[in-house]
């Protein structure tokens, strides 16, 4: 085992924490402000991770001592370490922080093996923020943009310490070693060879670009400790020059980068070294952009201002984050209008225009780990940045979460490995997409992946073959012969793909068909009436049906077609008008689950929700038709969109195979599924072709 430890070794019920800091932020703002009861609160747990005797003498006091004895440890270790005994040091120790049976009685009995990680106060950071979190949350559950002061709260997200470890390991451990340092891989890593030339320690340079409070730094500064001790330096000198040499920091919050100083000022101290780390935030720089800022946009004139450029335009063997996520529609218009105009082929969401930067900043042959949103694995808007990745900075490892696995975030999360060589395309990958449970359950399946390659959830995959997939999705898992499908010509080449129309207003100029008067039907496309057979998709349903929709087109969609708000701004789309009254086959662009294709005749128009292919004949019709319901497609469909949305480009990019000596038998079968499917749907009462239930 290595010196620096086991992810096992700090395995704690975090929920005795999360329940306490929550509690105590309740307690201390019934009679303070939040940013007092917030201050209050952090000195208390970092007093305490310094000092562990301190708070429980303290709690010994009368309590009409305690506040001001409070005040004055806070001072003399403001003067030692910083950070969070030092911002905002005027404020008053809330009422409840030290009275008997209030905030600091409760922290003592937690137990001091709470206090034994150095991550704990992130944690607890956190936690005393979640309830503003969740509040942020709800107002952008219901469209609000993030106002600036509240970018870093909404999106701070604390990493879980083993995948902080498994980031750290197949990057900086795995470059040390590369390096010449036999130090320990870790229990995380997925190898790390051993390299020849040997590289001084003090060249070896790690950041942390959106640091919160400082969990990468922590660990890797254990690493560094390991790699300075290796070397024959003692630990005081270790320290000292890990804080000089090897790991820096940024980060937009001031509260959570204080906090990060404060503990790796206590950790340095305990082997002896007073030296300040390298951490910074952005209050009085930039507050809106943080680490995305472009380095030359920052005064040299100001100290501060100069030593963040400084660290903006140095390049890096390691970067290792936690972005934040926030996608372009939340961000606020300067935040927004900053990143599209500076990181344009990458501003879908902060994290990818972090990932774009940090390749920028990476040495050539360094290494990043980043924990991201899994969205940039196969969405279209992200398929730029997918690209500058597989090209520059392939994947080296990657975990990718089941969906739910991760309580803190709400959108399903991988975390991968990078390294800067175009020559190492190939990585490995862990799909946990089928593992149920936590956080724990999908460590323990790390775990078990690591040492069985045969484990039938661990993938090797080729960045270069990947890429060569249409939009170049993250299909990891699939095998050869699926990627081989993908070099034959696309479906879009050969059958047009088509969304339809957009009233603007469906409940307006939309009914079931049984709801108007038949004669005023067109049953027939070629029929001059006020309502006309509409595909509007619908649910699961293969080979025919859902024809339950008709639409105002009486005049040629005179009403639709002039349908305006009250600017006059056109509020239908009228598109994939010349494919109206045409056959084709077509499948809702909303679906639950694997997609499903149906048969329309020329006699209907078809909307946004029923989008459409148009073969050119009745053969190719009845082939695509077969093709798209069969098992392969809902493979390939998968790979190209697996969200719930089936675009039209989603489809079109789908591999056309030869048609086969099969084609016979293959149209007598499709024929035979959709009639069977159309007496279906015909034995009841919601079709127009309705005669007798077949029960009767």
């Amino acid at each position: 085992m290595s010196a620096f430890g086991n992810c096992e070794d700090n395995k704690l019920d975090i929920s005795f924490l999360k329940k306490f800091a929550m509690n105590a932020r309740s307690e201390l703002m019934a009679e303070s402000d939040e940013k007092t009861a917030y201050f209050g609160f952090m000195r208390l747990c970092a007093l305490h991770m310094a000092e562990p005797s301190f708070v429980a003498e303290l709690m010994s006091k009368a309590e009409e001592l305690r506040s001001a004895l409070f005040k004055e440890k806070c001072r003399q270790l403001g003067g030692r370490f910083g950070g969070i005994f030092k911002l905002s040091s005027e404020l008053p120790v809330p009422p409840q922080l030290l009275a008997d049976g209030g905030t600091a009685a409760k922290l003592l009995c937690l137990g001091g093996e709470y206090f034994g990680s150095d991550m704990v106060p992130g944690q607890l950071h956190q936690y005393f923020n979640e309830p503003y979190r969740q509040e942020i949350a709800v107002g952008l559950k219901n469209s609000k943009r993030l106002s600036g002061d509240k970018v870093a709260a909404a999106t701070q997200i604390f990493t879980p310490e083993w995948v902080v470890r498994y980031m750290v390991q197949n990057t900086l451990i795995r470059y040390i070693r590369r390096c010449g340092h036999d130090i320990a891989e870790g229990e995380l890593s997925f190898g790390s060879p051993l390299g020849t030339s040997v590289t001084a320690p003090e060249e070896i340079k790690l950041i942390d670009p959106c640091m919160g409070s400082g969990n990468v730094l922590l660990y890797a500064f254990d690493v560094f400790m390991e790699l300075y001790r290796s070397c024959g330096y003692t630990d005081k000198e270790a320290a000292e020059k890990t804080l000089t040499h090897n790991l820096f920091g940024l980060e937009l919050d001031p509260r959570a980068c204080c906090l990060a100083e404060t503990v790796l000022r206590i950790k340095a101290a305990r082997y002896g070294a007073e030296t300040a780390p390298q951490v910074y935030d952005f209050s009085g720089v930039n507050e809106t952009v943080g680490s995305l800022i472009n380095s030359d946009e920052l005064s040299e004139q100001d100290s501060k201002s100069a030593i963040i450029g400084q660290l903006l335009r140095q390049e890096y063997d390691i970067i290792v984050t936690n972005p934040p996520y926030l996608g372009k529609p939340a961000m606020n218009t300067e935040l927004r209008d900053y990143i599209c105009g500076n990181y344009g082929d990458y501003c879908a969401d902060l994290f990818s225009a972090f990932m774009a930067k940090s390749v920028k900043m990476l040495k050539g042959g360094g290494y990043m780990g980043f924990l991201t949103p899994a969205t940039w694995l196969f969405l279209q808007s992200y398929e730029k940045l997918r690209r500058l990745i597989f090209t520059e900075c392939p994947v080296s490892t990657m975990i990718h979460f089941e969906y739910s696995a991760f309580d803190d975030a709400t959108v399903p999360l991988c975390a991968f490995t990078a390294v800067k060589d175009s020559a190492e395309s190939r990585g490995i990958y862990v799909r946990l997409a089928d593992v149920r449970g936590d956080m724990e359950q999908q460590r323990l399946s790390v775990m078990a992946a690591i040492t069985d390659e045969g484990c039938g959830y661990r993938f090797n995959a080729d960045a270069k073959k990947m890429s060569a997939i249409p939009t170049a999705p993250v299909a990891y898992w699939l095998g050869e012969a699926v990627l081989r499908a993908f070099e034959g010509t696309a479906l879009g080449e050969v059958v047009p793909v088509r969304e339809g129309l957009i009233t603007g207003d469906n409940d307006r100029f939309l009914r079931r068909w049984f709801e108007v008067e038949a004669e005023k039907i067109a049953f027939s496309g070629s029929q001059k009436c006020k309502w006309y057979l509409l595909n509007k998709g619908g649910s699961y349903r293969r080979w025919y049906g859902n024809r339950e929709y008709v639409v105002n087109w009486e005049n040629n969609g005179e009403e639709i077609m002039d349908f305006r708000d009250e600017k006059g701004k056109l509020r239908s789309r009228p598109q994939g008008l010349s494919y109206n009254f045409r056959p084709s086959v077509s499948w809702s662009q909303i679906t639950s689950g694997a997609i499903s294709v149906r048969y329309f005749d020329e006699n209907f128009m078809f909307n946004v929700a029923g989008t459409s292919a148009f073969p050119e004949d009745g053969d190719s019709l009845v082939f695509l038709l077969g093709l798209l319901n069969s098992k392969p497609v809902q493979v390939l469909s998968e790979v190209l969109n697996p969200t719930m949305n089936m675009n039209p480009g989603d489809i079109a990019r789908l591999p056309l195979p030869e048609k086969s000596g099969h084609i016979a038998e293959i149209s007598a079968l499709v024929k035979e599924n959709t009639e069977l499917c159309r007496q279906d749907w015909d034995s009841f009462e919601t079709s127009w072709d309705f005669k007798c239930h077949p029960l009767v």
